[in-house]
């Protein structure tokens, strides 16, 4: 196997890792092989690594995010100690699906960018003999599905542009000797993408049709063939799609069905910029670099999101530098708007947006059918702020804010609102206060059922209480109470002082006896307790269904979470524009920007962390392009 991938044996308590990864994943958790150990007997001894699984999340997160590695987890068929061992999970800097149900959700959609899969095929273009490019991209994150094609020059310098724009994690490639995937592992070097090679075979499309026919989502009364696509009759793309939908295994997982959307990938539309650019703006901190200061990059100066799907979003629009004038100024005005109005700037900075999660990832929880009952508060406490964020965004009295962010918002709030009145039906918001997350007993007839003969027990528990208090001469609820724990169900508890009336007494069963004072059972208590489990355990079994029922509605609405949550990542990195803007050493001012393009006038001229740079000095200079000069 190649150095970049690692496997990670799972022993059900531990994990290990064995021979040259275990030096790999030491020195990713621990930054040291102190923690190594051997195994076996010379000349076979092996080294290997134990780990918690807090220890194993840490390592996957670190090589798929920060190193770009690939990872195997293998488990044993049947006993551990058994020798057979078949791979159960993998996952690569692209393709993070299988291990969402080890690590959550959260795992790529926390960091700045949405996990992104590239496939990229190089053949002769039939007419012009030139050098055909097909390039796909799939983001599971939110449901995308793009494609091009496109003639590229030797150094590939169209495919770099694209590959700078949409980020990806890894790229696909046919297994082939030819100079052209030779210059394409270059650029993925430069650009820090994991380069993957499949057998030509993986991009073949045949059966393809019928697999965007599962996966895409079709408007109403559009034909539901992916024939009717005008993306399907780039002929050379639709092989890196073919390779990428088998890689991902999306068929795989029937929640993927009717959910994705395909584009065409419009590379014209941004300013073009390629890994060389990026790094001599510093646009983005250096690889490894963690710190994300305002002086280390752009992205570190400009990033003042509070919600996770904004950071994405600003990390994308950086990557993807408009060139139409008319959305430069929309953007423009908003900025300006926020810069003038103070007041708006910091209610939406540090009351309404703050409040807002991670839309996306609780989206897609939904869809995939992993979510629960807090998933579902979180979103509908998302929605009960959208009036005030819309009462808040129409005293602007802004055009531009009115088109672009409040009145779309206004729509999805309407779509929304019978999401809202599902929860207020089904979760017992009373019990949200306490921390608990339950369904309301009132909701279901069966769960009600079982809710009353747990109270009875309850009550039961507290008969018993009153019946030892009289029986002890002590205080019910003071100096003798009735507890409740996991591990021994319902029991009564005295202090230390109060123990010697217990001595001799047949009737009580002590448990133990710690700081807090000594714990007891009687016979009856012990019969509430085992009836009173059995009830419980009933009661949960069939909330979990009703959870389930509440998940498989909420999931309908998930396309309009989607929704939202862009519009609201839009707001974010304007107000972060603003932001960063307001608190500069000199603050920034709008740009004047023509339609002609004669000439290109900056005065005192300085990249913007140098201001903010400690101990530095510079000497801003003027830039002056003219035609004609």
């Amino acid at each position: 196997k190649p150095a970049t991938t690692v496997r990670i044996f799972d022993r059900n308590d531990y994990y290990s890792v064995h021979g040259s990864d275990a030096t790999t994943a030491a020195r990713e958790v621990f930054s040291t092989v102190a923690n190594i150990k051997k195994m076996g007997i010379e000349p076979n001894r092996l080294d290997y690594l134990v780990l918690s699984k807090g220890n194993f999340e840490i390592l996957i997160k670190k090589l798929l995010l920060v190193r770009r590695y690939r990872v195997e987890i293998y488990v044993a068929e049947g006993s551990v100690k058994g020798s057979d061992w078949s791979l159960k999970y993998k996952g690569s800097p692209g393709y993070l699906s299988q291990l969402e149900e080890i690590l959550g959700e959260g795992l790529g959609t926390s960091d700045d960018t949405t996990p992104c899969l590239m496939a990229v095929h190089i053949k002769t273009d039939a007419v012009t003999k030139g050098r055909l490019l097909g390039v796909a991209c799939i983001t599971a994150g939110d449901y995308q599905m793009s494609v091009t094609e496109f003639t590229d020059d030797d150094l590939l310098t169209e495919l770099e542009t694209i590959t700078v724009q949409m980020a990806p994690s890894e790229c696909l490639v046919p297994i082939s000797e030819h100079d052209d995937y030779k210059a394409l592992k270059k650029v993925m070097e430069r650009t820090n993408v994991t380069l993957t090679k499949l057998k030509k075979a993986e991009f073949s499309t045949e059966g393809l049709i019928q697999d965007l026919n599962r996966l895409l989502k079709f408007k109403e009364n559009q034909q539901q063939d992916a024939n009717a696509f005008p993306e399907t009759r780039k002929e050379v793309a639709m092989t890196c799609l073919a390779a990428a939908i088998k890689y991902s295994a999306l068929l795989n997982d029937s929640t993927n069905f009717a959910r994705f959307h395909l584009s065409t990938i419009q590379a014209d539309c941004f300013l073009h910029l390629d890994s060389a650019a990026l790094s001599a703006l510093n646009v983005f901190p250096e690889l490894g670099d963690t710190s994300n200061g305002p002086s280390r990059s752009l992205y570190g100066l400009l990033d003042k999101c509070r919600t996770q799907q904004g950071k994405r979003l600003l990390a994308q629009w950086l990557r993807q530098p408009l060139r139409d004038l008319n959305l430069i100024n929309e953007r423009l005005d908003i900025v300006e708007l926020l810069m003038s109005n103070s007041q708006l700037r910091l209610q939406l900075h540090e009351d309404h947006l703050r409040r807002i999660p991670d839309l996306q990832a609780l989206a897609r929880r939904l869809t995939r059918k992993k979510a629960n009952l807090q998933d579902c508060y979180r979103i509908y406490q998302a929605i009960k702020r959208l009036p005030s964020l819309l009462r808040c965004l129409a005293e602007a009295e802004h055009a531009t804010v009115h088109s672009s962010i409040t009145e779309p918002i206004s729509e999805l709030n309407e779509d929304l609102g019978k999401f809202l009145e599902m929860i207020e039906t089904t979760v017992d918001l009373e019990a949200v206060d306490r921390g608990d997350f339950l369904v309301k007993p009132s909701f279901d007839e069966q769960l009600q059922s079982l809710h009353e003969q747990l109270e009875q027990l309850q009550s039961s528990a507290e008969r018993e209480l009153n019946k030892a208090a009289k029986d002890l001469g002590l205080d019910a609820g003071k100096t003798i109470k009735l507890e409740s724990n996991p591990q021994h169900g319902f029991c009564f508890r005295v202090t230390l002082k109060e123990e010697q009336s217990l001595r001799g007494n047949k009737k009580y069963t002590i448990i133990d006896a710690v700081k807090a004072g000594v714990r007891f059972k009687t016979k009856a208590l012990e019969n509430i307790t085992d009836e009173y489990t059995t009830n419980k355990s009933m009661y949960e079994k069939e909330q979990d269904k009703v959870v389930a029922e509440i998940v498989g509605i909420a999931a309908g609405y998930s396309e309009c979470l989607f929704c939202l949550s862009h519009i609201l990542s839009r707001l974010d990195v304007l107000v972060s524009f603003a932001v960063a803007s307001s608190i500069a050493p000199i603050p920034y001012i709008r740009p004047t920007i023509t339609e002609e393009n004669n000439e290109m006038v900056l005065e005192e001229l300085r990249h913007p962390c140098l201001e903010l740079a400690e101990g530095v000095s510079y000497i801003p200079n003027d830039v002056v392009f003219k035609r004609g000069m």
